[in-house]
């Protein structure tokens, strides 16, 4: 029973010292974190202003080449056709390329040795 008590002991001991490392770890995964997060959000919102300019620009000269010949409705309609296939592609690529890890896997990772030093030592 005191065998017990004193493992237990310990163990909170040992517990307290570590949540100051874990509060550490949290806030460097956060300032690490936001800043991919800010860099990836300026570089996507660059990329789609620019895409939808592109794609807007390249519906009006097809339209436009088409514009005094017998396929104007069939270059309208080719246009729309294209515009869908391009927001098809565009979700496809966004659900494929999802970070592979998560936010804060260092102090999962951590609070798993832990885990396991204290299971160890029960």
């Amino acid at each position: 029973m005191f065998e017990t008590l004193k493992k237990s002991r310990l163990l909170s001991h040992i517990a307290l010292e570590r949540v100051g490392v874990y509060l550490e770890l949290i806030g460097i995964e956060i300032k690490l974190h936001g800043r991919e997060i800010a860099m990836r959000m300026i570089g996507y919102a660059a990329a789609i202003f620019f895409a939808i300019l592109a794609v807007i620009f390249i519906g009006v000269a097809i339209i436009l080449t088409f514009w005094d010949s017998p396929y104007r409705t069939g270059a309208a309609w080719g246009v729309v056709a294209l515009y869908v296939v391009v927001a098809g592609l565009g979700l496809f690529f966004s659900r494929r390329h999802t970070p592979s890890e998560s936010t804060f896997s260092t102090l999962r990772n951590e609070l798993k040795q832990d885990i396991e030093l204290v299971k160890e030592s029960i």
